[in-house]
């Protein structure tokens, strides 16, 4: 029988951010985080469009198999979830707030 080794090529990874999609981990700064469901799925969604402004109802379509139901409570309540998970390790963050628009992942330093 064959041993089983995880695909870590699918990785997405940027300064000090490890996303595994196949797994399901994020590693921030060589340290795993453990994320919801729908916590990971929007991660995820955000590090695959780095830099990109995505309104809530885009991410709310990209996580949620419902219709939309005051999406963008459900969004801001998601995003300062991993907010403070991501703040245990990183002394950044990735998601920014577009004010009044939505939410982007920052994958460098901006300043």
């Amino acid at each position: 029988m064959e041993e089983y080794r995880p695909d870590v090529t699918n990785k997405t990874t940027f300064p000090g951010l490890s996303i595994f999609p196949d797994q399901r981990r994020i590693l921030v700064e060589g340290n795993e985080i453990y994320l919801t469901h729908h916590e990971f799925d929007m991660m995820l969604f955000l590090a695959r469009h780095p830099r990109q402004v995505l309104t809530s109802k885009q991410i709310y379509e990209a996580v949620w198999d419902e219709i939309p139901i005051n999406e963008e409570n459900k969004v801001r309540c998601v995003i300062s979830s991993i907010r403070q998970k991501l703040r245990e390790y990183a002394d950044r963050m990735y998601i920014q707030t577009v004010r009044g628009v939505g939410y982007k992942f920052v994958d460098v330093p901006e300043g």
